[in-house]
């Protein structure tokens, strides 16, 4: 890499041709040396860096490059597709559309979710919101831009990761301001990442002095800037709302749940999405068991008959989900014949309170192949200002917690346990009305 002084001598001598031909010179001109590719082979290249440091130019100019070279197809994965369209691809100054040359800038088709180049390579967008669109396409090489920012990020992966299979040299470059999720400690750990760290200063000639002097005045040394600007992964989430839960303790392998153990879920009715969780309880000691999780868009009948089919054999106790303004989608789940109950506590806080006491007893296992739950469990946060301190009246982008509302919505009508002594009660539902009308609901129990 040449020094500033080399630069700058190097462009006087330039003709206009040689000038423009310049300006697409990255990795011969203006690249930094943390911001090319690992010199050695690799398969995964995992770059955790600070706001500002140039993640997005990398991940562009990687594609330009593997575009250049033919590699097709490629994938472009980003937390969802506006962000792909506008961060990866058309609008920002380092997208691919605005660092390719002339004469290698590629077609973009919004519509096709695809972009094709002047020699027939293509890339296709994908997204974090939507794992299952991964199901299936392989790819000679993929960029990953802000994992830890995804709505399903192990999901995701995953997909990813099985359709990257052809050609002799697959590749991941994961871009990424880091978060304390297991996903990105996993591929730090992964023997077959590569692993490259960088500070937003690195940038600075780059960014704004204005913006620089904010930054660093407001969160250098807290920990929102040691995650946000220096590109550290902190221990836990800052302002983790459950942080009383245990992982190395309440993660535990899969085992077949006995027949005669009672079964509880929580739902939550979501905007697009509808969520739902199984649990299951076991009578001798009260632990709770996080067996099965679900997420998916459809509509109100068939989320009702894939919870039926999902729960067939199973002793379903009690079904428990929504606030208390969503009584008519209770409703239709009842006459679908799903009924669920509205949950006894309506405030929020003191349904997390309840979930918390549970957490604190260490009652509540989770089966590790729960993905979705325990990404969702472990950055579950109280929102924190630039001076460290929560705010506990507001959940960080709450509206993407879907499991941790179906598990709150159903533990508001079961407390902690004050002993090790099981109740002798195990709240049931019964119904009653013929197939046709709206099934009346009432409370009893299993003795």
């Amino acid at each position: 890499m040449l020094s500033e002084q080399e630069r700058q001598e190097a462009i006087s001598k330039l003709s206009d041709t040689e000038a423009l031909a310049l300006i697409y010179d990255w990795r011969g001109f203006w690249a930094r040396s943390n911001q090319l590719p690992p010199s050695d082979k690799w398969f995964i290249w995992l770059l955790l860096s600070g706001r500002g440091f140039g993640k997005t130019r990398i991940g562009a100019e990687t594609v330009r490059q593997w575009a250049y070279d033919g590699y097709t197809p490629i994938a472009l994965v980003g937390q969802s597709k506006a962000d792909v369209r506008d961060t990866m691809i058309e609008v920002g100054e380092s997208s691919i559309l605005n660092i390719s040359p002339p004469n290698f800038k590629p077609a973009y088709e919004p519509s096709k979710r695809r972009l094709t180049w002047p020699n027939g390579v293509q890339a296709i967008v994908y997204s974090g919101d939507e794992p299952d669109q991964l199901r299936g396409p392989q790819h000679m090489k993929v960029w990953c831009d802000e994992l830890a920012k995804f709505q399903y990020p192990q999901a995701t992966w995953d997909n990813l990761m099985l359709g990257l299979r052809i050609g002799s040299n697959p590749q991941a470059l994961v871009t990424t301001t880091p978060r304390p999720l297991q996903i990105i400690k996993d591929i730090v750990k992964d023997t077959r990442a590569v692993v490259t760290r960088g500070h937003t200063l690195d940038n600075a000639l780059n960014l704004a002095p204005q913006f620089l002097d904010y930054v660093m005045s407001k969160y250098e040394g807290t920990k929102l800037g040691r995650q946000e600007l220096a590109g550290e992964i902190l221990d836990s989430m800052e302002g983790l709302v459950y942080d009383c839960f245990r992982p190395e303790v309440c993660v535990i392998p899969r085992f077949a749940i006995p027949q005669d153990w009672p079964r509880f879920t929580g739902h939550d009715f979501g905007i697009s999405n509808t969520a739902c969780l199984w649990y299951a309880l076991e009578p001798a000691t009260g632990y709770y068991y996080l067996y099965r999780t679900y997420h998916q868009a459809g509509g109100l009948a068939e989320h009702a008959e894939n919870f039926k089919s999902l729960s067939t054999g199973e002793p379903i106790r009690r079904r428990v989900g929504g606030n208390h303004q969503e009584q008519e989608i209770r409703d239709g789940y009842a006459f679908a014949g799903w009924p669920i109950l509205e949950p006894s506590l309506r405030h929020r806080e003191t349904q997390i309170q309840r979930v918390y006491g549970h957490h604190n007893q260490n009652r509540i296992y989770v089966f590790i192949d729960c993905h979705d739950y325990l990404e969702e469990k472990l950055s579950f946060s109280y929102e924190v200002d630039k001076d460290d301190n929560l705010d506990f009246s507001k959940i960080h982008n709450e509206a993407k917690f879907h499991f941790m509302a179906c598990e709150r919505y159903l533990f508001s009508d079961i407390q902690p346990m004050v002993d090790n002594q099981t109740s002798s009660k195990i709240p049931v539902l019964t119904y009653s009305g013929s197939s046709g009308r709206l099934p009346k609901i009432r409370r009893g129990y299993l003795v």
